[in-house]
């Protein structure tokens, strides 16, 4: 409410700060990233962008001598977006794609270090229903008691990364660290105190590489490389943990997104190995594939090890408009490591619930 407030005193002097610019065009551009940014973008930060982006709209009108509605910038491809990169305001080229927005975005709040940005999907699924719970590593943990964990439970997912260095190798490279939560809670459970079932941590750092190159079409955006650590913070026979580096590179054509993230596991002695045989289960690589339909956002998440005895899993969501910032999303899950304390157990599993933020 106070954003929407500050926006109706401040929307005045804006419009007349960028008097070049189709008043319409600009107030639908100042309005809609001011309900979709982050608290700490700038009203300066939101003048720049929109004016970059309605001036650029009304050259190429001019140029094309053709009648074109740009009521609504965020919908049409944007030659020209300004960015703002600490010191001074550049013009960086983009295609109007939605990952090309997402970087905008992030980097218009680089002038504040302690604003986190989205990293991986942030969710709620309420009712996350499996075929059926995993109770042997439990039973082997702790003998004595009666685990009585129910098929249907409560998952969600917190991921935030933060931008530490910008501009690295001559402003080819940026350097970023990330954490993401996913729990696992039964919530409706009373007679187990509804506990959390599990709760996996995944901190992670790499350097993000923007890239043009173009494969069959598709243009490599992103090259990411970095170190993983995933654990579920357990002790003894509950302990689960792997370290990992990867590289990933983010491939995009009109509004189908993927990204290929191979990635080779970092040795730990036998006595340290609470999971030596993981990498049977979660593979040596994953592909997830995103694809924009309007508001709709559909993704796709493959897993394999590419051995004969194959295990791995497959993740399917959709996300669709609900309710102003909300999303709904259902989620479907099979194969293994939906859980680090479920990697070599197969899990098969649909939830639905909220969505807070996207892949893109």
């Amino acid at each position: 409410m106070k954003k929407w407030f500050a926006g109706i005193l401040i929307l005045p002097l804006l419009l007349l700060g960028t008097a070049q610019a189709d008043s319409t065009a600009m107030n639908s551009c100042i309005l809609a990233k001011m309900a979709t940014s982050d608290d700490s973008v700038t009203v300066g930060n939101i003048r720049e962008i929109c004016t970059a982006e309605v001036n650029a709209q009304q050259q190429e009108l001019s140029q094309s001598d053709t009648l074109t509605d740009i009521s609504s910038p965020l919908q049409r491809k944007e030659p020209l977006i300004a960015v703002d990169s600490g010191d001074a305001t550049s013009i960086a080229t983009a295609d109007g794609s939605a990952l090309s927005r997402r970087l905008v975005l992030e980097k218009s709040q680089s002038n504040n270090p302690f604003a986190f940005l989205p990293h991986r999907p942030n969710y709620f699924i309420f009712s996350n229903n499996t075929a059926s719970t995993n109770e042997r590593p439990f039973d082997a943990a702790d003998p004595d008691r009666d685990y009585d964990f129910q098929p249907w439970e409560s998952k969600f997912q917190i991921s935030l990364k933060l931008p530490i260095i910008r501009g690295l190798f001559d402003g080819r490279a940026d350097a970023f660290i990330a954490y993401t939560n996913r729990s696992f809670w039964q919530m409706f459970n009373d007679e187990s105190s509804a506990a959390f079932r599990d709760s996996n941590h995944e901190p992670e750092a790499w350097l993000s590489f923007e890239n043009d190159y173009q494969l069959l079409g598709f243009k490599n955006s992103l090259i990411n490389v970095g170190v993983n650590h995933h654990s579920n913070g357990q002790s003894g026979e509950l302990s689960r943990s792997w370290n990992r580096v990867f590289a990933e590179f983010i491939m995009e054509r009109g509004d189908l997104y993927f990204s290929v993230r191979p990635w080779w596991r970092i040795p730990e002695s036998g006595s340290n190995d609470d999971n030596p045989d993981i990498e049977k289960y979660m593979g040596n690589f994953d592909i997830t594939s995103v694809y924009k339909y309007g508001d709709h956002s559909f993704d796709l998440m493959l897993r394999n090890n590419l051995r004969s005895n194959n295990k791995g899993a497959v993740q399917l969501g959709w996300s669709f408009p609900l309710y102003k910032n909300f999303r709904g999303y259902v989620q479907w899950f099979n194969g293994y490591g939906e859980s680090l304390i479920d990697y070599d157990h197969r899990t098969n599993s649909i939830g639905f619930g909220i969505q807070f933020s996207d892949w893109l």
